[in-house]
């Protein structure tokens, strides 16, 4: 038989628990939501980790080796694009397509009014003649243009949408452009010299999704969203654009790390 202090003991936790119902309520809905939430997106970030290479929606993007500039090189497999010879990049090119003006590729998958395409790109570049400071020499760039138009301008983003690393004053930057939207936005420093002798790597992603008309760039050091150009419409085929610059001011190098093709998923955005 229960004691009557265990009986007082029990009473004041019933006490206790009516006094206090609205704040344990709203705790086990946290928890409940942190359950059904987060682990979820925890599982979907693992799944578009660089390991799940085997997913269904994983595929092959390469640089189209035919399309590209003659002052160009590629890697065997057409995954590394630079514009200096090295043993990575031993392959120039000599195609009768090839472009004449603008300075880079195409990637071999064209993209349609549904693509919903997200790639990741290694970029790297070591300065070998100091910047101009007040000049805007071009680095590289990952653009979406016109593929009839593409080789009638020197950058993407003249006629396209385009994220390019150029010299921005005393430092190299990261700018969305769209001459025709009258977009030019700054949206992160790359290195802070612009000088001979500075390197700099990284990877940056990038999300098509021509469903909603847009081109997005993300950081992979923060795997936040640095930027979206919107209206991405034109009335030609739609390609992704490549570009390398400046060889007799700098080395560089884009890779590309790994592809995906979300265009049948009923999806708005991309998961980084």
């Amino acid at each position: 038989m229960a004691s009557e202090e265990d009986l007082v003991s029990t009473r004041d936790i019933f006490i206790r628990i009516k006094q206090h119902k609205w704040p344990i309520l709203a705790f086990i809905c946290g928890v409940v939501l942190t359950l059904v939430i987060a682990v979820p997106l925890m599982v979907s970030k693992s799944s578009f980790s660089e390991k799940d290479e085997k997913t269904d929606y994983a595929f092959l993007l390469r640089f189209d080796r035919k399309s590209t500039h003659s002052l160009l090189f590629l890697s065997d497999d057409n995954r590394v694009i630079s514009n200096s010879f090295s043993e990575e990049t031993p392959n120039a090119v000599n195609n009768p397509e090839q472009f004449n003006t603008y300075k880079g590729t195409i990637g071999d998958k064209y993209l349609t009014s549904t693509s919903k395409i997200y790639f990741e790109i290694k970029f790297s570049y070591e300065i070998l003649s100091s910047f101009i400071d007040n000049s805007t020499n071009l680095v590289a760039e990952v653009g979406v243009i016109s593929r009839k138009e593409i080789d009638n301008h020197f950058f993407a983003g003249t006629i396209g949408w385009s994220f390019i690393i150029h010299n921005c004053f005393s430092y190299i930057c990261l700018t969305a452009w769209h001459i025709m939207s009258k977009t030019k936005e700054q949206i992160k420093v790359m290195s802070l010299g612009n000088t001979a002798g500075t390197v700099a790597t990284g990877r940056l992603g990038f999300f098509v999704n021509m469903n909603r008309n847009e081109f997005s760039i993300i950081d992979k050091d923060t795997s936040k969203i640095l930027y979206t150009l919107k209206k991405v419409v034109f009335a030609d085929q739609l390609c992704l654009a490549f570009g390398i610059y400046n060889p007799k001011l700098l080395e560089a190098k884009l890779e590309m790390m790994y592809s995906y093709d979300f265009t049948s998923l009923p999806i708005i955005n991309v998961i980084v």
